[in-house]
Parts: C-alpha cells; structure tokens; sequence
C-alpha cells in the first residue's frame, strides 16, 4: 500500500475528508493511528509492550471490524400472508384453535364452520379449566368445533387446524397412545359420522378467524354459539380472510 503524500499540519483532516486517496487506504491509516494510540497508552499504564505481529492483527481486526459495520443488513422478502381458502364444491370446513394459559391452565376453543361460498354456517367460542397443555388445549377445540358441525347436520367436512403436531397426531397410527389419546378417539370417532372426512394442517395466517373466535371468551364469560344468524362482526372478518381460489 503507497502512503499518500499528506500535510503534517492538516494531515488528521485530510484523512477524515479522504483527500489521500481511496478509502481503504484512509482506513488502514485511522485503525493504524488508533492502534499506536493504543498501544502508548497500554504502555503508560504499565503493560507489556505490542510485538509488531500483535499490531498488525489488532489493526487487521480493526478493519474486519469496520468493514461488517458497512455491510448492508440481509433484507428477506416478507412471505404473502396465507388466508382461507374456501372447500370444493359440497364441502364445508372447519377451522379450529385454541388459546392456553399455562399459569392458570385454562384455555379456550375457537370454531367456525364455512361452506365453498366462504359464507360462515357457524361457529362458537367456549372457556375450559384444567388444561394441561397447549395440545390438549388444541384437541378440545378441534373436537368442539366437529360437535358442532355434527349439530348443524353436515356431510362431508374438512377439520383445518394450525397445530401441526395435532395434525401429525390424528393422522398417524399413534393417536390412541399418546396422553390426549381419548381425546384423539373422541375426534376421529366423530369423524365417522359424516360420509367424507379428512384433517388437514394450515398456516396460522389461515386460521385468523378461529383465533379470534378464542379470544372471545373468557372465566365470566364462558361459552357463544354462533348457528342460524352469525353476528356481523364474523361475518365481515370471515369475508376478509377469505381467498375465494380453489385448493
């Protein structure tokens, strides 16, 4: 590297205003001022003496210091937001969640229930005690929500929940063995009621509706059924969610 030719009086200056040439160059020469400078007061207060090599690698990591300082951050495209997607033709779906208090052990159920025109056929809300866990939490509201589609007399339904642990668990030859077992029974017994069943995994995006379902509930406020007049506060935020493309 070539020293440019600087004044001894302005010399601090021109560094700073890189009228010494490229900028490389400016910061080996501030990272080297700044590691003499160091090292001199290291010295003033008693301590060893830098050896040339030590010099070099404490300037070298001054630069490698500066250099990700200017990097410009990693800016990832933000994923679209998933939204529900209405059923085939003669299907209906139903959305559950759950919210869970692992302080308390409480939770609450979500349902709703749409048709392949996104319109919503019902839905209900409704405040457990002695919850366990999250998962268990998520059954109850899955088995909620089928209790109600059984009510309302509906043939072929689709359960979408956003627990893909449940999802895996109903799916698979182990939902009987796990410690929410007879609630796994309760749900895939109820799903011989109607002449086609199938469980499906969605996105939490999906699944705002039955979320929002959840937290409309609570220890004073315990249980809502939504069946022959949804209110229109559902309604609108059924339609909202809704991406009328077929699966």
């Amino acid at each position: 590297m070539s020293v440019p030719s600087i004044q001894s009086c302005t010399w601090a200056r021109d560094v700073l205003h890189m009228r010494s040439g490229r900028i490389a160059t400016t910061e080996t020469i501030i990272c080297g001022a700044w590691a003499l400078w160091t090292g001199r007061n290291a010295r003033g207060h008693g301590c060893k003496s830098w050896e040339p090599g030590a010099t070099a690698r404490f300037i070298s990591k001054l630069l490698e210091d500066l250099a990700s300082l200017k990097r410009a951050p990693v800016v990832r495209p933000r994923a679209p937001k998933t939204k529900w997607e209405k059923p085939s033709p003669g299907w209906f779906k139903i959305n559950t969640d759950a919210g869970f208090d692992q302080v308390t052990n409480t939770g609450s159920a979500g349902v709703v229930i749409r048709d392949q025109d996104g319109l919503v056929a019902g839905g209900s809300a409704r405040w457990f005690e002695d919850v366990p866990d999250v998962l268990t939490a998520e059954a109850m509201a899955a088995r909620e929500g089928l209790e109600l589609a059984v009510e309302l007399g509906l043939d072929r339904v689709m359960l979408e929940v956003d627990c893909q642990e449940l999802s895996k668990l109903l799916l698979s030859q182990h939902a009987s063995t796990s410690h929410i077992g007879g609630l796994c029974f309760d749900i895939l017994e109820l799903g011989k009621v109607f002449s086609e069943f199938k469980i499906r995994w969605i996105q939490r995006d999906a699944n705002s509706v039955a979320n929002l379902c959840a937290s409309m509930v609570s220890a004073t406020d315990r249980c809502h059924f939504w069946i022959d007049n949804a209110p229109g506060w559902l309604v609108d935020l059924a339609a909202a969610d809704c991406n009328l493309a077929m699966n």
